[in-house]
């Protein structure tokens, strides 16, 4: 396995490197690219791959049907109302 290109990478990638980073990088990502080969030598087969390391569930709510807010209360909470309608200002105007 040859050295991991840090310049070229840097470049690739529009990242500032001085040439004083060069070498660490270097020695990081080659370490990284080590460990990812030991990874890829070992025997999966038979094991299934997961998406997630915990078990994910479903934590939302039933929905269920109840009685809603009556119209006057709901109502009163609106800055700007008319009658039991919510006034809202213009955003768009008709340019017809």
């Amino acid at each position: 396995m040859s050295d991991f290109d840090v310049e070229h990478f840097a470049k690739l990638s529009r990242l500032n490197v001085s040439p004083e980073e060069v070498p660490v990088l270097q020695k990081q990502m080659n370490d990284i690219l080590v460990m990812v080969n030991e990874l890829m030598e070992l025997d999966l087969e038979g094991i299934e791959g997961t998406n997630f390391a915990v078990q994910m569930e479903n934590v939302i709510r039933e929905d269920k049907s109840a009685a809603s807010l009556p119209v006057e209360v709901a109502a009163a909470t609106f800055p700007d109302r008319e009658e039991n309608l919510n006034r809202t200002p213009v955003i768009l105007e008709d340019n017809d």
